[in-house]
C-alpha cells in the first residue's frame, strides 16, 4: 500500500500545476452540471455560469497569494517585455511584471478561490439567470466542496500528510452522501413536495455542519488576512443562503388564471352563403 501512495505522490509532484486546475475545474463543473441537469436548467447556461465564476475565483486566489507572498515576488526587476534573451536560451516571464501571472507554478490561494467561486455563482444564478435559489444551493456548495476536498487530498498525498487527506475524503463524498438521501426519500416519501421540503432541511443542515468544520480548520491553524475574510464570508454566505432557501421553500405556490374579459360569441347563420363569381 504504502508503495502505491508513494507511486502517486511521485505522479503528482511532477504533474504540472495547470493540469491539477484543469481537473479541479472539470471535478466542480461536473457536480454543478449534475445537480443542475435534476431541475432541467438550460446546458448553456450551466456551463456559462460555471466558467465566469471559476476563473473570477482563480484569479482573486492568484491575487491573494501575490499579495500574501510579495516579498518573495518584488525582489524582481521590472522589465517591458515578457522574455529575456541570453545568448541562445530565451526565458519566459521571469521579471516583473510578466512573472505575476506564471499561475502554472501553482501560487493559488485555494480556499480563497473557492469562496470567491461561490459568491460570483451566486450572483450570477440569483440576479443574472434568476433560477430558483433551493434547486441550486446545493449544486453550488457541493461543486465548491468537490474542488476545496480534491485539492485537500492533493496536498496531503504531496505533503504526506493524512490529515489533509482525510479531511478531503469527508468534503468529496458529501454530494454522493446527498444524492444517496435524495433516492432513498424517493422510496420511503411519495407527496412529491413532502419530500422536496424534507431533502432541502436535510441538505441545509449537511452544508451547514460542513461550512463550520471547514472554518474551524483554518481557523485552528495560523492563516492569512485574505482566508480569514474568506472564513467569515463563507460563514456569512451560508447563514444568508439558509434562511433565503427556507423561506424560499416554504413559500405558497399562488398560480394566477388570466381569464379573458370579453367572452365568446357564437354567431350561428341560418341563411346560406352566395359567393358570387
Amino acid at each position: 500500500m504504502s508503495n502505491i501512495l508513494d507511486a502517486i505522490r511521485i505522479f503528482l509532484v511532477n504533474l504540472h500545476p495547470l493540469w491539477v486546475y484543469l481537473f479541479l475545474s472539470i471535478a466542480g463543473l461536473f457536480v454543478y452540471w449534475r445537480g443542475c441537469t435534476e431541475t432541467r436548467k438550460d446546458r448553456s447556461s450551466i456551463f456559462d455560469t460555471f466558467i465566469i465564476s471559476i476563473v473570477l475565483g482563480l484569479l482573486m486566489g492568484r491575487v491573494s497569494f501575490l499579495s500574501i507572498n510579495w516579498s518573495e515576488y518584488g525582489r524582481y526587476a521590472w522589465y517591458f517585455l515578457p522574455y529575456e534573451r541570453y545568448g541562445d536560451t530565451v526565458y519566459m516571464f521571469r521579471l516583473l511584471p510578466w512573472r505575476l501571472f506564471r499561475i502554472w507554478d501553482g501560487g493559488l490561494t485555494i480556499f480563497v478561490a473557492m469562496v470567491t467561486f461561490v459568491l460570483i455563482l451566486t450572483l450570477l444564478v440569483l440576479f443574472s439567470r434568476k433560477w430558483k435559489w433551493y434547486q441550486l444551493f446545493f449544486p453550488i456548495y457541493f461543486s465548491m466542496s468537490s474542488m476545496l476536498g480534491l485539492s485537500f487530498i492533493y496536498l496531503g498525498i504531496i505533503e504526506s500528510y493524512k490529515g489533509w487527506i482525510i479531511r478531503g475524503l469527508l468534503l468529496v463524498f458529501l454530494p454522493l452522501i446527498f444524492w444517496s438521501i435524495s433516492k432513498i426519500l424517493l422510496l420511503v416519501i411519495k407527496n412529491g413536495v413532502k419530500r422536496r421540503k424534507f431533502l432541502v432541511y436535510i441538505g441545509v443542515l449537511i452544508v451547514t455542519l460542513s461550512t463550520v468544520y471547514i472554518s474551524y480548520e483554518y481557523l485552528s491553524d495560523s492563516v492569512s488576512t485574505f482566508e480569514l475574510v474568506s472564513v467569515i464570508l463563507l460563514l456569512l454566505w451560508t447563514a444568508v443562503m439558509d434562511i433565503y432557501t427556507f423561506i424560499e421553500i416554504n413559500k405558497p405556490n399562488v398560480e394566477i388564471e388570466k381569464v379573458s374579459s370579453v367572452r365568446a360569441v357564437d354567431i350561428e347563420i341560418n341563411q346560406p352563403i352566395r359567393i358570387k363569381k
